[in-house]
């Protein structure tokens, strides 16, 4: 995919704008001074994913509002209220449904179409024709394989 003129994000490889940190994750190639870059969507996806399993497992976030409240807090400038019910929106979850991620604890549909949503939000609904659904479930696989 030809990246120049698209949102950082997908230029990024990193459809949902994971910050650098001192966590180099699989696939990652570097950063942009704010931001991650991995070598494919998938990687990106991957680490999306391996940070969701742990807003679970380590602070006990399950619900869409939670996760996204986490994931793009009000106190960094977003419009947290706005992102929740966009991804509602695009998903037909509702802002209590809890989302589990590790394969063991079931279907990965919502987590996947979380995930999906999430990525059409941080980059625009422009791109969603490039929000590709078998990326993320690569990614999905990738992270806990």
């Amino acid at each position: 995919m030809k990246t120049k003129g698209l949102p950082r994000g997908l230029r990024n490889h990193n459809p949902l704008n994971i910050r650098k940190s001192d966590q180099l994750w699989q696939g990652q190639t570097g950063n942009d001074g704010a931001f991650c870059i991995f070598l494919e969507n998938k990687w990106g996806y991957r680490a999306v994913f391996r940070i969701l399993n742990t807003y679970n497992v380590k602070y006990r976030i399950f619900s869409v509002r939670e996760i996204i409240k986490r994931w793009a807090p009000p106190d960094d400038g977003n419009n947290t209220r706005g992102y929740i019910q966009r991804v509602c929106s695009l998903t037909g979850l509702g802002e209590t449904d809890i989302i589990a991620v590790q394969p063991s604890d079931g279907d990965p549909y919502n987590v996947v179409m979380l995930v999906w949503a999430m990525a059409i939000v941080e980059n625009g609904d422009r791109y969603r024709n490039l929000i590709d659904l078998g990326e993320i479930a690569k990614g999905y696989e990738l992270a806990f394989r």
